[in-house]
């Protein structure tokens, strides 16, 4: 059963500007993560802000327990710690990412695997 559903939009070009910003980096993302492509970025940003749309208790939600890798067949997937590692345990999420020059896109949707 679906239990959640986000999606959301970014332009890649704010990213250029806040790949300047330390602070903003270190908050956001994971240690891993902080080197890539902006458009990566962008999507990865995208993906963070879906699953906060998605998730029924938003209290769950805390951005340095979150990090995005990439599968040995490229797709994305979410790697949680603390809170959301235990409410993920009887759920599962699925992340989509897209991108164009402009823009990067991400959807997840979150079930009950019970």
């Amino acid at each position: 059963m679906i239990i959640g559903v986000g999606v959301d939009l970014v332009e890649i070009s704010r990213f250029k500007e806040l790949q300047l910003n330390i602070n903003f980096m270190t908050r956001i993302f994971s240690n891993s993560e902080k080197n890539l492509e902006v458009k990566s970025l962008a999507g990865r940003f995208a993906a963070r802000e879906a699953l906060y749309k998605a998730l029924p208790n938003k209290s769950l939600f805390n951005l340095r327990d979150i990090e995005i890798l990439n599968r040995v067949d490229g797709r994305p997937e979410f790697v949680f710690d603390n809170d959301l590692l235990n409410f993920f345990i009887s759920n599962n999420v699925h992340l989509t990412i897209s991108h164009s020059s402009e823009y990067a896109i991400a959807m997840v949707v979150i079930d009950s695997t019970v």
